[in-house]
């Protein structure tokens, strides 16, 4: 989904309008147009709106305006590089939303007819550097797709390679200055999600030089929040001119890992209220079910607790990592929880003084005290103390045997992997890497792979 968000170039009419989040002021401002680019703002419009709000019927209302824009770019009397690459956009937008809306085998055709057009839209324009934006996103695509649906990917005859694809995103010049901007961008959120180098991630949105419009800071905040940067990304959530449901979540989830449980219930029931998608109502339920108990309203706790375990789809591994947790919820500790969300929300202060308070009981099982010296793992690895944080790494992997199903040993073993990686010891990195993909269940499967598999093409010479 990386790419969505992150398409808004030129300075055709429907560009203002879509940056500030307007969806049918795009629409409007791009009715009945023939240009290329108009139908590709028109087109953002819909995609932007199906995936924000999440709603069913305005899928429905909204889902022939794909065929028909197509139809239109087609009949155009005068083909050109804008054409095709505005068809490609087309089909790899409304594949994002089509997976989004549980349409995975349409969405795998859009995926394969936006390769088709940009491959041969590059072929027949080899110096028209737009279409290696399209082909480097899709190239992300298609080298981070799950495994367990690699089956579709062989049927479909698609291959692609995430390193490639930055590469293709990293040669958009000065002669496209928005593309450039949206590549920027789309870098950034590719080495938060899928690398884990946040400090390379914040680089890019700082190089993007993207404004202050709501489209772009949206995408900003995501990428800060996955750099545990919780308060700048409810900074820029917060004084965006334009507001949806998802930003009350999501700036409830920086007011929760800070510890603010009140204001958090406020946002996350804001959100309950006026979401009508299915993402993140797991966790929110969850959230909610947290908060309630660590400001002494068990009742209430209680009852949220009930919705996070029946109600809400697990489809995301938020959801599911949402499901895992409650289902466990009333035998965890509260401490370790505050730890775990307060080192998400980079409150490391706060992170630090609740592990010293945890390790000072004495009544700790095994598995918390295992759990609690993954977090100082993690704490210590985001701080940039690197000894430490291997050291307690392998204590974590060391008993492996005691965590099977948790995400401790996998994601430890990634990151000793990138620890190994970043001091040039390639031959325990390809080891640690290697164990990650051993693990055969746990919440983060799908994420952790991905990235383990990533990196080792990042050390892997080729012909190896």
């Amino acid at each position: 989904m990386l790419s969505t968000f992150l398409t808004a170039s030129g300075q055709h009419v429907g560009r203002a309008p879509l940056l500030n989040l307007d969806f049918e002021e795009t629409r409007l401002a791009t009715a009945n147009s023939k240009v290329p680019m108009d139908l590709y703002y028109a087109n953002l419009a819909d995609i932007l709106e199906l995936i924000l709000l999440e709603s069913d019927e305005r899928f429905d209302e909204l889902e022939d305006n794909e065929s028909i824009r197509l139809k239109t770019i087609k009949n155009l009397d005068k083909p050109s590089p804008w054409s095709a690459f505005v068809q490609a956009e087309i089909k790899l937008q409304w594949a994002f939303v089509k997976f989004k809306y549980g349409k995975e085998w349409d969405a795998f055709w859009s995926l394969r007819s936006a390769y088709r057009l940009a491959k041969s839209n590059a072929k027949d324009y080899p110096g028209f550097e737009p279409n290696q934006r399209t082909l480097g996103v899709l190239n992300i695509i298609f080298g981070n797709v799950p495994s367990k649906n690699q089956w579709l990917m062989n049927l479909f005859g698609l291959r692609g390679d995430v390193l490639t694809g930055l590469n293709q995103l990293s040669t958009i010049g000065a002669d496209y200055p928005e593309l450039a901007i949206e590549s920027k961008l789309i870098l950034g959120m590719t080495n938060a999600y899928l690398l884990e180098d946040f400090r390379k991630a914040a680089d890019f949105i700082d190089q993007s030089k993207a404004g202050d419009e709501p489209l772009f800071r949206y995408v900003k905040s995501l990428v800060y929040s996955k750099a545990h940067k919780a308060i700048v990304s409810r900074e820029l959530l917060s004084n965006s001119d334009k507001h949806f449901p998802i930003h009350d979540y999501l700036i409830a989830e920086t007011y929760f890992q800070a510890g603010d449980y009140q204001t958090a219930i406020n946002h996350y029931e804001k959100f309950l209220n006026s979401f009508t998608g299915k993402s993140y109502i797991k966790d929110t339920y969850l959230k909610l079910s947290i908060s309630y108990g660590l400001i002494g309203q068990i009742e209430t706790y209680e009852r949220y607790l009930d919705k996070s375990r029946n109600e809400g789809d697990d489809y995301s591994e938020v959801d599911k990592n949402a499901a895992k947790i409650a289902k466990t919820l009333d035998t965890q500790n509260p401490t370790a929880l505050r730890i775990r969300f307060a080192i998400d929300g980079g409150f490391y202060q706060k992170a630090d003084s609740l592990i010293t308070l945890l390790g000072k009981k004495k009544d700790l099982s095994e598995y918390e005290r295992l759990e609690l010296t993954y977090r100082k793992a993690r704490l210590n690895h985001l701080q940039g103390n690197t000894q430490e944080a291997k050291a307690f790494y392998q204590q974590v992997i060391g008993s492996a045997a005691l965590i099977s199903e948790t995400y401790y040993a996998p994601n430890s073993f990634l990151q000793l992997g990138y620890l190994m990686k970043d001091s040039g010891d390639i031959a325990s990195a390809k080891m640690y890497f290697h164990e990650v993909l051993s693990f055969r269940k746990h919440p983060y499967k799908s994420s952790l792979d991905s990235k383990a598999k990533i990196a080792l093409k990042q050390i892997t010479p080729k012909g190896d």
